[in-house]
């Protein structure tokens, strides 16, 4: 049996000098999009929107070590919410090219990080991230895609926005 794929690449695009207030920084972050993605995943239209209705509140979180963030984590539990994902978080459908050469239109809010707080804050935009789903609410079926077996979801929630670094 397949693993449901549990976490998406993301990133942190947008570092704004705009302060929240003394000790919190505002940041951009694209974090998904529709269709096919590069784990397996499929996300509909329908998915797409409830999980967008999941964001507010998920934490930005991290493990920290030897000067850079390193991974999920054994039980996703470990590190520290470096951020968080504001009630009013500015959603917006944004295209980017991708690496890849494809564009495509990207899930995209507002963070708030706290970057008095923890110093390392400062270095998150920039850093691999994922977007990690909680996976006691994640539903849906494995189907064959154009001859690919992909998990189309049909609920899940943000468990956390994960910094992986370098």
């Amino acid at each position: 049996m397949k693993n449901i794929p549990l976490d998406f690449p993301i990133k942190f695009y947008n570092f704004s000098e705009e302060k929240v207030n003394e000790t919190i920084t505002k940041a951009r972050l694209r974090i998904f999009y529709k269709g096919l993605n590069r784990n397996g995943g499929y996300i509909t239209d329908d998915f797409a929107e409830k999980l967008i209705a999941t964001l507010p509140y998920a934490p930005v979180k991290g493990i920290y070590e030897e000067n850079d963030f390193t991974d999920h984590g054994e039980a996703r539990e470990e590190g520290r919410i470096y951020g968080i994902v504001p009630k009013d978080y500015n959603f917006t459908w944004e295209k980017h090219k991708d690496d890849d050469g494809v564009t495509r239109e990207y899930a995209c809010c507002d963070v708030y990080l706290y970057t008095a707080l923890y110093t390392e804050a400062k270095e998150i935009v920039g850093k691999s991230h994922s977007m990690e789903l909680y996976k006691p609410t994640i539903k849906g079926a494995w189907r064959v895609l154009n001859g690919q077996e992909v998990y189309e979801y049909t609920e899940a929630s943000f468990l956390g926005l994960q910094v992986l670094g370098d």
